[in-house]
């Protein structure tokens, strides 16, 4: 038995539906020739520069940490990987704000559709053919692509599926998207590396080698 049909309120076709493809565009055009105005190289966050650092040195420590003691090993990695208040314990959750219902579809959809027409809607037993205000701003950013090019040119800064895509590609970021992820997996591989000395044997090593301190003295005499 089908369940009650969902009533959409017009004026969110005038309200919110047809606001979201205007100012899209237009932000898209003043996006366009801002960055004209400003050229200038993308900085990163201070965040952004301590938490790339930080997996760096974590990496740093898994591969050169057999040339420093193990205390001070496993000191280090219980800075980074303490199951209580570790770094790489502190997760940087993103507030995710609740998504509402712009529009639907005049058409039937399969569930397939969901992830990309409902994102920031959690409601499984939701037609697929309704569409979220989060899907319908990206829908308006590729689908404004062919209409920029057309005003503005193929080389045009307002593309913000270009912009998208030379983000995804890591041209310009020196620190993953999902923060939280990269920090367990670098945890994951600190937690499997273990201590292994490579200096035990340092001493009995260097005295077993030649040196040849006999031609060293012999050519300072020469020089000499």
């Amino acid at each position: 038995m089908a369940g009650p049909e969902l009533l959409l309120d017009s004026n969110i076709r005038l309200w919110v539906v047809l606001p979201i493809v205007i100012i899209t565009f237009f932000v898209g055009m003043i996006r366009h020739y801002v960055s004209i105005l400003l050229q200038s190289d993308k900085k990163l966050t201070q965040e952004q520069v301590s938490d790339s650092q930080v997996l760096i040195r974590s990496r740093v420590l898994r591969e050169n940490g057999k040339y420093i003691p193990k205390q001070s090993f496993l000191t280090r990695k219980y800075y980074f990987n303490n199951p209580e208040d570790g770094f790489f314990k502190k997760t940087k959750r993103k507030v995710v704000p609740p998504s509402p219902m712009t529009a639907k579809v005049p058409f039937p959809l399969t569930l397939r559709f969901k992830p990309m027409l409902q994102q920031g809607i959690e409601l499984l037993t939701l037609d697929a053919s309704w569409v979220s205000s989060a899907s319908w701003y990206f829908l308006n950013v590729f689908g404004l692509r062919s209409i920029y090019s057309l005003i503005l040119g193929q080389d045009n800064a307002a593309d913000q599926s270009r912009m998208m895509q030379e983000q995804m590609t890591g041209a310009a970021m020196a620190m993953p998207a999902d923060t939280n992820k990269a920090f367990k997996t670098e945890w994951e591989a600190l937690e499997l590396t273990d201590h292994q000395w490579a200096l035990d044997d340092v001493e009995e090593e260097l005295m077993a080698k030649d040196l040849h301190f006999e031609g060293a003295s012999r050519n300072k005499k020469e020089d000499a």
